[in-house]
């Protein structure tokens, strides 16, 4: 297999709809070994946990979720499609235990969005799904953007018992409870965030109980904590937005992605708008304190990984239909620019972990 590959989510007006491209160290950059034209407009892609597929969403034929194969060399080819019942395929994944696909559509047309599970098998079919969940709980105050649900992510859980879904249209993070045996949800809980925050992406802390909710629409960065029997409590909300900054009247910042280091030390996550990454140390007992700002080469950065060694962060910028590459200071947390790449609309970046 080619060593190093990142696999990148196009969604830009182009003839592939995924990137897959060599992580270059010693040079920061981004070496394209694959464009998939099997697909187009790419709004989100995962590996599944055994690295032998990659699911993701597509605007196909009215939405679709879709698998490939992952060959030796890393290369992918298309292997089933299932309808998605959406028009804005947010997030994409596969729990811990390789025998679902999860999914939530942002929006489906004028109407609220929705949650779904599908089974994959072992050579990495998609069947026909198992739960559609769609959440009619009231929304919050931001008349524009949160008239109806509007569920952006779902992930699992570091123990893979819950489903997290974080849904910008009730100012909520949803936690379901996950069969992985029958593909079924069942709500546990729901976390309350501030009116209007807009919960977007989640990450989880890698060693202690610690979960980060960025939120759009009010720029905010939430910390959350669970115990044993599954308590959990909020504990922080900070702003990811500078005190100098005036927002433009037509073009409010808004956040998008959040991603913790490997050693634990660091949060990062992406202002649009702004477009800059915020960087938090975090303390011995994970809450997050500011330490500075990166600016990202590029307008609107929706998305960004962190490669698994630490040492590089990767940010799509796709207004200006770019990745820019950082290196990552461990110590300090610190970014330091390296290298820019022109690419379609890079929405998702994912490297096998």
């Amino acid at each position: 297999m080619i060593a190093n590959l990142v696999y990148i989510a196009n969604a830009g007006d182009s003839d592939y709809g995924i990137t897959v491209a060599e992580l270059d160290y010693e040079n920061a950059t981004l070496n394209v070994v694959q464009r998939v034209t099997e697909i187009s407009e790419c709004h989100y892609l995962n590996i599944h946990p055994n690295g032998r597929f990659l699911v993701a969403t597509t605007m196909d034929a009215g939405v679709q979720v879709v698998s490939f194969a992952i060959d030796a060399d890393g290369l992918l080819s298309l292997i089933s499609r299932q309808a998605a019942a959406g028009t804005s395929p947010a997030y994409v994944c596969v729990e811990v235990g390789g025998r679902q696909v999860l999914m939530v559509n942002y929006v489906f047309g004028e109407a609220r969005g929705n949650i779904r599970v599908y089974p994959i098998d072992g050579d990495g079919v998609i069947g026909e799904y198992t739960e559609h969940i769609e959440i009619d709980d009231d929304t919050g105050p931001n008349v524009e953007r949160q008239d109806v649900s509007h569920p952006h992510m779902i992930v699992t859980t570091p123990d893979n018992r819950f489903a997290v879904v974080p849904d910008l249209g009730t100012d909520m993070v949803y936690l379901y409870a996950l069969d992985a045996d029958a593909g079924a949800l069942t709500l546990s809980q729901t976390l309350d965030l501030p009116p209007g925050a807009g919960p977007r992406h989640v990450a989880f802390h890698p060693s202690l109980p610690r979960m980060y909710v960025i939120n759009e629409l009010d720029s905010t960065m939430a910390t959350f904590a669970w115990d044993e029997d599954d308590n959990w409590t909020r504990l922080s909300v900070l702003s990811t937005m500078p005190t100098y900054y005036v927002q433009p009247a037509g073009r409010p910042n808004t956040c998008a992605d959040v991603h913790v280091h490997p050693n634990g030390k660091f949060l990062y996550g992406t202002n649009r708008g702004h477009d800059s990454i915020v960087i938090y140390a975090l303390d011995d007992d994970g809450l997050p304190q500011l330490l500075r700002y990166e600016a990202t080469r590029g307008a609107w950065p929706r998305a960004f990984m962190i490669d698994p060694r630490g040492e590089i962060l990767v940010v799509g910028n796709r207004h200006t239909d770019n990745a820019a590459i950082f290196s990552i200071d461990s110590d300090s947390g610190w970014l330091t620019y390296r290298n820019s790449v022109a690419m379609s609309a890079p929405i998702a970046f994912k490297m096998v972990y």
